[in-house]
């Protein structure tokens, strides 16, 4: 059976009035912190890495939903508030997207903690 190499990947941005914060793992371990259209690559310790995958599991975060708000809004909604997109696949393949705008979903500050964690960055929604 042939064996399919599934890249892994975090991606997270989020963005109000100001120009969206990215955090983005590269390869060989590497990652890019994009804020105030500045970015810095920066060298990503590969325990962090798994440690972070393992509070992904913690948090939750593969069973979240699709998008946020779950059900349309009636009223249709200003855009000067918080919109932020995760992309998520772990090195056997589990993947997640989900994105929102003003709604986020059970443990969102654990996730963006971990971010932080990860990335030395300073993530605030």
């Amino acid at each position: 059976m042939l064996e399919i190499n599934k890249k892994e990947t975090i991606y997270y941005s989020g963005f109000s009035m100001d120009p969206p914060e990215t955090l983005e793992l590269l390869i060989n371990f590497e990652g890019r912190i994009t804020s105030d259209q500045n970015q810095k690559i920066i060298k990503l310790e590969e325990y962090k890495i798994l440690s972070f995958w393992d509070k992904i599991e913690q948090i939750g975060v593969w069973n979240w939903s699709k998008k946020y708000p779950v059900k349309e809004p009636e009223l249709e909604q200003l855009l000067d508030g918080y919109r932020w997109e995760l992309k998520l696949r772990d090195r056997n393949g589990k993947a997640k997207y989900c994105s929102g705008y003003m709604s986020f979903p059970r443990k969102f500050k654990d996730l963006i903690k971990e971010l932080n964690a990860l990335f030395g960055s300073n993530i605030k929604f």
